[in-house]
C-alpha cells in the first residue's frame, strides 16, 4: 500500500488526534488545536496517509537553517514499513534544515539512531516553580 508524505492541512487535523490518543499525548487532543500547533508561523507540519487514512504525521519548529522535531508519530500497525523515516526526510526538505533536534523516549532511540547523529543530553522544562529532589515527573507531553 502506497503511502503519501503530505503537507498537514486541517481536513487531516482528526486523523492527527487519533494517532495521538493512540499514545496517550493529551496536547494533541483536539482538532482545533492540532491545526493551530501544526500551522503556527516557523513550523513545518506533515502527515503520511494511506488509503485517506492519516498512519504517521510530524511537527517541525524551524527557522530555516535548524529545526526542532516537536512529534512524530506513527500508527502502531503502519510501523515499520519506513514512515517514519520519509517524514523525517521530508521535514529536511520542507524546513531546508542542515540539522534536527528532538527528545526521545528510551524505546525510540534506536530508530532515531539509524540517522547520522550526534547525541547530546536534553531536559524538558515544565512551567512552574522548580522540582526538588524527590519530586514525582510531571505527567505532561
Amino acid at each position: 500500500m502506497s503511502v503519501e508524505i503530505r503537507p498537514f492541512g486541517r481536513e487531516y487535523a482528526d486523523g492527527v488526534v487519533a494517532l495521538a490518543q493512540a499514545e496517550g499525548w493529551p496536547t494533541f487532543s483536539d482538532a482545533e488545536r492540532v491545526t493551530r500547533l501544526l500551522t503556527a508561523p516557523g513550523v513545518v507540519g506533515l502527515v503520511a496517509v494511506q488509503n485517506d487514512k492519516v498512519v504517521g504525521a510530524a511537527q517541525l519548529l524551524t527557522d530555516g537553517h535548524q529545526a526542532y522535531l516537536a512529534i512524530l508519530v506513527v500508527a502502531a500497525e503502519a510501523r515499520g514499513q519506513g514512515i517514519g523515516k520519509r517524514l523525517i526526510e521530508a521535514g529536511f526538505q520542507a524546513s531546508k534544515a542542515v540539522r534536527m533536534d528532538l527528545l526521545s523516549t528510551p524505546e525510540s532511540e534506536e530508530f532515531y539512531r539509524r540517522f547520522t547523529h550526534r547525541e547530546i543530553t536534553g531536559l524538558r522544562l515544565f512551567q512552574g516553580a522548580p522540582r526538588e529532589a524527590g519530586d514525582s515527573e510531571p505527567g505532561l507531553r
